[in-house]
């Protein structure tokens, strides 16, 4: 390696260690937002956000940027194999800082600040004329956005740059496809699931619970599953639930609620899927692009992992039905009775609460709508009936309110949009990488039977969490399962737990 190849990739790093502290310092400043922060400060805190991320463009856009990239890529060979995926995704954030003017860049960042805070205020209420011009404003922007990277990425269309933006790489024809396959399929399901269940026995009702003892279940659940509190910290109030932060200072948010004791437990084993995730990154890269976390779909399937695959497994059931022992009713936290309410399917309206057979026909009418907010085939006036339309389609029901409908997420008016495929992608990779790691370590089972869940981590940590982006995502799945990320294995979950059957082996459609 000579000299200069030295001097210039050394210069990138020390760049990207830098821009690495600002974003990391934008995201606790983001999540501050959502739980500290108070509503007089919005202000002050939408400048602060847009001012980091200038200052994170216009460093990462310096002309020394190119110049140091241009050298050190003319002598790539002379660099290990890490450090050359490392420059390669230097290049590619690179592209995407320059592609992008400033001003676009400030007013996206004030939208994701506004856009969170609008949607608390008018979530509850439904308040469909004070969140439409903010909605307006973000579709309006991500058009704009879109359509500088497509051409900036060499891809397709400016939805399929808003895809990339959160599972770099990501090709819209992929989604389209495994997505038409589980279209085609899920109404079936969820009729045959409906019909099955109906032979089951009756689900007792769940007693309330304490909102401080199931604060004191959920920060056991935190610990057990391995989160490290010595650089993190979860908050429980009525924010969305989310985590954020960076690897060494994570932060996590999740709400509770006393007839629903399940509900916010669950949703503490998803975020810490995602914090956990951030938490093993490859330390060797800590501050560069190799070591950042991969696409938001990997990113989901590391939540769901946890959330749907291991904490619902029947060996899991078993001790969670410990944890509320002599918490009242304890007929109601059987194992079996557990199972009756966590695997019941029946639409609702709320994506968060839906089951886990319904849900990913909430991601596919999202993914459908914003495809066609993006393109211009649906403008935001017609977002309402469309919404209704959709869910009548896909579940069946119809929303009777925008609070129950279209205004229930926040990510369209803080700038999230092209990000609702990764959830049920990362679904699907969380069913093909639990089925692997229980076949390489059989000891899980028997480990989630006692509430524990060290030989998962420890798979995980070795087999997803220490890659970062040091691989792609078919290098990632073939390495950790012996294949690309494949539906089928979603598919075979699916039925296995909600149709007592394999799909892959009794369906026409091929799985």
């Amino acid at each position: 390696m000579t000299t200069s190849t030295k001097s210039a990739y050394a210069s990138l790093k020390e760049r990207f260690h830098l821009l690495s502290n600002l974003t990391g310092a934008g995201s606790i400043l983001y999540l501050d937002s959502m739980t500290a922060m108070k509503p007089g400060s919005e202000a002050d805190r939408s400048e602060q956000s847009m001012a980091l991320v200038s200052a994170g463009q216009k460093l990462l856009a310096h002309p020394e940027v190119k110049d140091w990239l241009d050298e050190a890529e003319s002598h790539a060979d002379g660099l290990p194999r890490d450090d050359r995926t490392n420059l390669r995704l230097m290049r590619r954030e690179w592209v995407s800082a320059t592609a992008l003017p400033e001003a676009l860049i400030r007013e996206r960042a004030r939208l994701e600040i506004e856009g969170n805070n609008l949607h608390t205020r008018h979530r509850d209420s439904g308040d469909w004329a004070a969140m439409k011009p903010s909605y307006e404003a973000a579709f309006a922007v991500a058009r704009e956005v879109g359509g500088i990277m497509k051409d900036a990425l060499g891809v397709a269309t400016p939805y399929e740059a808003l895809l990339d933006q959160f599972n770099p790489g990501l090709r819209l024809a992929t989604v389209e496809r495994e997505f038409a396959r589980l279209e085609e399929a899920l109404p079936g399901m969820i009729a045959e699931a409906m019909e099955r269940q109906k032979s089951a026995g009756p689900t007792r009702p769940l007693p309330r619970i304490d909102l401080d003892a199931l604060e004191k279940i959920g920060n056991d659940l935190v610990r057990d599953l391995g989160f490290d509190s010595s650089r993190g910290v979860l908050y429980v109030g009525e924010m969305h639930p989310m985590s954020g932060g960076t690897p060494g200072d994570s932060r996590m948010t999740t709400r509770y609620h006393a007839d629903d004791p399940l509900d916010g437990l669950f949703t503490v084993a998803h975020e810490t899927g995602h914090s956990m995730y951030e938490q093993n990154t490859p330390a060797a890269f800590r501050y560069q692009p190799a070591g950042h976390s991969m696409g938001m779909d990997i990113h989901e399937s590391q939540s769901m992992i946890l959330e749907l695959q291991a904490c619902r497994t029947p060996e899991f059931l078993e001790s969670l039905s410990r944890r509320f022992s002599g918490r009242g009713d304890d007929a109601a936290f059987t194992p079996e009775n557990l199972a009756r309410r966590l695997f019941r399917v029946e639409p609702s309206f709320i994506r968060i609460h839906s089951d886990e057979l319904t849900y990913p026909g909430h991601i596919l009418l999202r993914f459908n709508l914003e495809r066609d907010l993006v393109a211009g085939r649906l403008s935001v006036s017609d977002l309402p009936e469309a919404w209704n339309e959709g869910m009548k389609k896909t579940l069946g029901i119809v929303p009777p309110d925008p609070a129950k409908g279209h205004m229930q997420d926040v990510h369209w008016p803080s700038m999230g949009i092209g990000y609702f495929p990764a959830y049920t992608l990362g679904a699907m990779g969380a069913a093909q990488l639990f089925a692997a790691a229980v076949k390489a370590r059989p000891e899980i089972r028997e480990e989630l039977g006692q509430g524990q869940f060290t030989s998962l981590r420890q798979w995980l940590a070795e087999n997803v969490h220490g890659k970062g982006s040091l691989l792609t995502q078919d290098e990632l799945f073939t390495a950790a399962t012996g294949e690309k990320l494949d539906a089928a294995h979603y598919m075979s979950h699916l039925s296995r737990r909600y149709l007592g059957r394999d799909y892959r082996a009794t369906s026409s459609s091929g799985g």
